[in-house]
């Protein structure tokens, strides 16, 4: 088979038709779908980064007031043996200022 022949087979192989304007329609609005979704999805992704890094800064934040929380409860106990060595075993009435020592013995 000569050059000429075979492109004479595959041209007469080929056939095209005009698609329908509906049908094209269809494709069209479903290749603009896709496109809606994909920019969609990114942007849901980058909403999820910009999350998850504020989840981040605020489980950080959580943990430096656990830190200071457990802090406070120590200057809490260093405190209460202070007062304790000093005025004894007792309740302290914040609002008056006064201390009522109980009798330990």
């Amino acid at each position: 088979m000569t050059e000429s022949k075979l492109v004479d087979k595959l041209n007469q192989q080929t056939k095209e038709t005009k698609i329908e304007e509906a049908d094209l329609t269809k494709i069209k609005d479903l290749r603009d779908k896709y496109k809606t979704q994909t920019i969609r999805i990114g942007q849901l992704n980058v909403e999820r980064i910009l999350m998850n890094q504020a989840v981040d800064r605020l489980n950080n934040a959580i943990q430096d007031e656990e830190k200071a929380y457990v802090a406070t409860q120590e200057e809490e106990r260093v405190l209460v043996k202070e007062l304790q060595d000093k005025y004894g075993v007792g309740q302290l009435n914040i609002d008056t200022g006064t201390f009522s020592s109980v009798n330990t013995k």
